[in-house]
C-alpha cells in the first residue's frame, strides 16, 4: 500500500507539469494581451507594463519562471487586481470556496446515502418512488433556478436564513443545500442501485438464511460492499464540488475563488488562471487517490502491490 500511494503522489508531477503546459499554451495563444482594451492603451505605456509583469520575455522562460515560483509556492502579483498577489487572493478566496464545497459534500452524503438505502429495502414502496421522485428533482433543477427558490422561500418568506453575502453559520446553509442537491439525488440513485445489486448475492441469502435479522443483513453485510461504487463517484463529486461552485457563488454573493477564476479568464490574468487551475488539478488527484485508498478498506480483497 506504501508503495502504491508513493508511486501515485509521483505521477501527480507529470499531471501537474501536463495541466500547467496545457493552461499556459491556450491563453497565450489567443491574440492580444491582457491589457489589451476597447481604447487602446499608448503603446509606450502597454510596453512598459507587458515589461513589468514579464510578458515581453519568450514563452519559454515566462513557463520556467511560473514552475520555478510555483515550486517556491509564489505565484506572484495579480494582473488585474494589481495591489494584491496571487497568493493573497488564494489565500483570502480559497478557504470560502473549500468550505461551501465541504458543508454541500457533507449535506450530499449525510442525505443521499440513507436516502439510497432506504429506497432499496423499501423497493417498489411508496417510500421508494417518493425517493426516486426526489433523486430525479435534484438532477433536473439546476442551481442557478434552485438557489432564487431556496432565497425566495427560506429567506424571504420563512425569514429562517440570511438572503445573501457570508459570514455566520446560517450564510452556509442555503447556498450549500443548492450546491448539494445534484449531487445528493446522485448518491441516492447510486446507492439504491448498488444495495439492489448486493442483496441478491449469495452471502446475503446465506446471512438470511442464518436467521439473521433483516437490519443486521442489510447494515452489516450489504451496505457495506454497497459502498464501492458509491466511494467511485464520491470523489470526483467532492472535487467537483469544491472547484465548480462559481454559480452557486454568482447567486448568494459568496466571495469565494470562482468569482475571481472567471473574472480573471475574461482579464487573462495569467497568474491567477495558472494557480487556480493547479490547485483545481491537485484536489482532483487528491481525491482520485483517497478514492483508491478507500477501495481497500472497504473490501480487504482489494490489496495494492
Amino acid at each position: 500500500m506504501f508503495s502504491f500511494i508513493v508511486r501515485r503522489i509521483l505521477w501527480t508531477i507529470p499531471v501537474i507539469l501536463i495541466v500547467s503546459s496545457i493552461t499556459f499554451l491556450l491563453m497565450h495563444s489567443v491574440p492580444g494581451s491582457p491589457f489589451t482594451r476597447e481604447r487602446a492603451l499608448p503603446a509606450a505605456i502597454q510596453k512598459n507594463l507587458e515589461a513589468k509583469y514579464h510578458l515581453d520575455d519568450p514563452l519559454w522562460k515566462q513557463y520556467i519562471d511560473y514552475m520555478y515560483g510555483f515550486l517556491r509556492l509564489d505565484f506572484g502579483p495579480s494582473i488585474a487586481y494589481r495591489s494584491r498577489t496571487v497568493n493573497d487572493i488564494l489565500a483570502q478566496q480559497w478557504p470560502v470556496t473549500a468550505t461551501l464545497g465541504g458543508v454541500a459534500f457533507l449535506f450530499a452524503v449525510v442525505m443521499g446515502i440513507p436516502l439510497g438505502v432506504l429506497s432499496a429495502v423499501k423497493q417498489n414502496t411508496l417510500i421508494d418512488h417518493g425517493s426516486m421522485v426526489v433523486a430525479m428533482l435534484g438532477v433536473s433543477i439546476p442551481a442557478i433556478a434552485l438557489g432564487p427558490f431556496l432565497i425566495w422561500i427560506f429567506a424571504l418568506k420563512l425569514k429562517w436564513f440570511p438572503v445573501a453575502t457570508w459570514g455566520s453559520p446560517s450564510h452556509i446553509v442555503l447556498p450549500a443545500l443548492t450546491l448539494s442537491t445534484a449531487y445528493l439525488a446522485r448518491f441516492a440513485r447510486i446507492t439504491r442501485a448498488s444495495m439492489l445489486q448486493v442483496v441478491r448475492e449469495e452471502y446475503i441469502l446465506a446471512a438470511r438464511a442464518k436467521g439473521l435479522r433483516e437490519i443486521v443483513v442489510n447494515l452489516r453485510h450489504a451496505f457495506r460492499n454497497a459502498l464501492i461504487p458509491v466511494t467511485t463517484i464520491a470523489g470526483p463529486a467532492f472535487a467537483d464540488i469544491v472547484t465548480g461552485s462559481l454559480v452557486v457563488e454568482q447567486i448568494f454573493a459568496i466571495p469565494g475563488i470562482g468569482k475571481y477564476y472567471v473574472q480573471s479568464i475574461g482579464n487573462r490574468d495569467y497568474p491567477v488562471i495558472m494557480a487556480t487551475t493547479l490547485l483545481f488539478a491537485l484536489v482532483i488527484v487528491l481525491m482520485n487517490l483517497l478514492v483508491d485508498i478507500s477501495y481497500a478498506m472497504l473490501d480487504p480483497r482489494i490489496r495494492y502491490s
